[in-house]
């Protein structure tokens, strides 16, 4: 247990909460594997941009209107209710999953509930955990890795069973998910800061600096929703073009075999970074090595989906980049960035840049790009575009983030308040 971070009084805890996400994980990375199977095979990648603008409209949607419905009630039931919900529309997506528009409508919804989780499964952990949420945390996530890991060798029996049974064993893991938050400990309301700080989260920790109030703040801001427009638009980008790269090279059924490959080696090595890497990383103070070194490998990327010969080997590795690469080393970076901002303002600027312009970034990208024609040319000059503005975006956050991080460490003089 040392080597990962968290003591033995922590373990009935990281059991617990690492067995629920890894329940959820295994769903969701059917559900998303088996939807986009379909997407590609019966529509066509350049059905992409459109779905996926369309997709996280639903996200915000479903997401504030469940936030107003559950309120008043505890991290516990609020997180048993949302997994419910998602086993009730796995079992719907099951039964309309057959033609065209039936796979367009699972793919745009179906993510809803998978934000839903992730919201109130962030909720949940630190309301359980407490004090022990920094060490125990990177443990309960990367259990939660095991179930994404599962997930691969389930989507390959699609060639024996089809795509829509895959929803229906999504369904049950989501029910097995409901059976083991019973036990849970998170019953009081847990505050909108805390909830919050988890709005964007796939696997990663809280944060550990603590950054003071600096008058560089709204710099930051302005910073990570540059990033954030930046992502919006370079994934859409990169989706459709490996999407239609994977389109070309295989049909519905030898597609959700090679996903079902791809999910186990990638969240596989994403598990072996975290554990083995990223948390020394930020740890010892490299977090513009992280930042900015993750923007470097998705420009590459971009650049060489561009310029590259197409081929299934590079989509999966794109894909790779954007996904479960972003997951394990940026996301917990992006945490921390907002460290540098005062306490009070960190919610309402996590709304603001996640809630709003994430989801209407991806809303104006994907319209223009379905108006312009998701012609190869077309893609790599957003793509490219996208990749030198991030990478212009994280050097601007490397800079403020060390600069506010001196500031903290700086010892303060004797004749300062506090030292009589």
């Amino acid at each position: 247990m040392k080597w990962l971070g968290f003591v033995r009084t922590d373990w009935p805890s990281v059991r617990r909460l690492g067995g629920v996400l890894a329940a959820s994980n295994l769903a969701e990375v059917l559900a998303e594997g088996a939807a986009t199977a379909a997407l590609l095979a019966r529509v066509g990648a350049a059905a992409l941009p459109l779905a996926l603008a369309l997709r996280a409209s639903c996200e915000v949607v479903v997401s504030l209107g469940y936030d107003r419905m559950t309120r008043r009630r505890s991290p516990q039931r609020t997180l048993s209710l949302a997994q419910w919900l998602s086993a009730l529309a796995l079992l719907l997506c099951a039964a309309v999953f057959e033609g065209r528009w039936g796979a367009y409508a699972v793919f745009v919804t179906l993510s809803s509930f998978t934000r839903l989780r992730v919201i109130h499964f962030g909720v949940l952990s630190l309301s359980e955990l407490g004090e022990a949420a920094p060490r125990a945390l990177p443990a309960v996530y990367a259990a939660g890795r095991l179930g994404a890991i599962l997930a691969g060798p389930l989507l390959a029996l699609s060639t024996w069973i089809g795509l829509a049974p895959l929803f229906i064993v999504a369904a049950a893991s989501q029910g097995l998910a409901v059976v083991l938050l019973r036990n849970a400990r998170g019953s009081a309301a847990m505050s909108t800061r805390h909830a919050a700080a988890f709005a964007q989260l796939d696997d990663a920790p809280p944060s550990t600096f603590q950054g003071a109030a600096t008058p560089a703040g709204g710099n930051m801001v302005t910073a990570i929703l540059l990033a954030t427009i930046a992502l919006a638009v370079g994934r859409l980008a990169l989706t459709t073009q490996s999407g239609a790269i994977l389109e070309a090279r295989f049909d519905e059924h030898r597609l959700a075999q090679v996903l079902g490959v791809y999910f186990a080696v990638a969240n596989l090595g994403a598990l072996l970074l975290q554990i083995g890497w990223v948390g020394r990383a930020l740890g010892s103070g490299r977090l513009p090595l992280l930042n900015s070194g993750w923007a470097v490998v998705y420009l590459g990327a971009q650049t060489a989906l561009a310029w590259l010969a197409p081929s299934a080997g590079l989509a999966l590795a794109a894909r790779g980049v954007e996904g479960e690469l972003r997951n394990a080393v940026r996301t917990p970076v992006a945490n921390l960035l907002y460290d540098v901002l005062p306490v009070a303002q960190q919610a309402r600027s996590r709304t603001w840049v996640i809630g709003v312009a994430l989801p209407l970034a991806s809303l104006c990208a994907g319209a223009l790009l379905t108006w312009l024609g998701s012609s190869p040319p077309t893609l790599a000059a957003f793509g490219i575009t996208a990749g030198v503005a991030l990478l212009a975006a994280t050097l601007w956050q490397n800079r403020i983030w060390t600069d506010a991080r001196r500031r903290v460490a700086r010892p303060l003089r004797p004749s300062s308040p506090g030292f009589g």
